[in-house]
């Protein structure tokens, strides 16, 4: 199941833009192949940021999922023709994307949260392991390393 739907991706840039960007043999309708190759894109850059945060895949996908995906592909879907994106700005690609970027890398550091549907993020509540060995240290002034707290 994929993030984001070819109806948002619609929604979000209207029927006509998606239907010149992805109707590549000129009937008027959006190449299945190629909008799926775009949702499968969107798909797969948030699960690069969320691997290892969340359990995937999240068949349940929150909203807040559903638009960082709809970014990714909008970034896209402005690369895939950016002669007609250029309606959309300067340079579509770089602010969708960066907007996407954004938004996943504050899901994955759970400054933001995904709703309860993805289910918990695996950092929650996690602590900080250290690779200090007192056996190389036993040689430091006694005082030097007492209090470093989480560091």
């Amino acid at each position: 199941m994929a993030y984001c739907s070819q109806q948002d991706l619609e929604n979000a840039f209207g029927r006509a833009l998606v239907v010149a960007i992805y109707d590549d043999n000129n009937d008027g309708v959006p190449e299945t192949a190629a909008v799926a190759a775009c949702l499968a894109y969107a798909d797969a850059e948030c699960n690069s940021f969320l691997r290892g945060t969340y359990k995937l895949p999240i068949t349940s996908v929150p909203d807040e999922l559903k638009f960082a995906a709809l970014d990714f592909a909008c970034a896209y879907s402005a690369r895939r023709r950016p002669e007609l994106a250029h309606t959309l700005g300067s340079d579509p690609f770089k602010q969708f994307y960066d907007a996407a970027v954004s938004k996943m890398k504050r899901y994955d550091s759970s400054e933001q949260r995904l709703g309860t549907a993805a289910g918990e993020p695996t950092n929650i509540d996690g602590y900080i392991r250290s690779s200090y060995d007192e056996t190389a240290a036993s040689d430091a002034p006694a005082r030097a390393f007492d209090d470093f707290g989480d560091y």
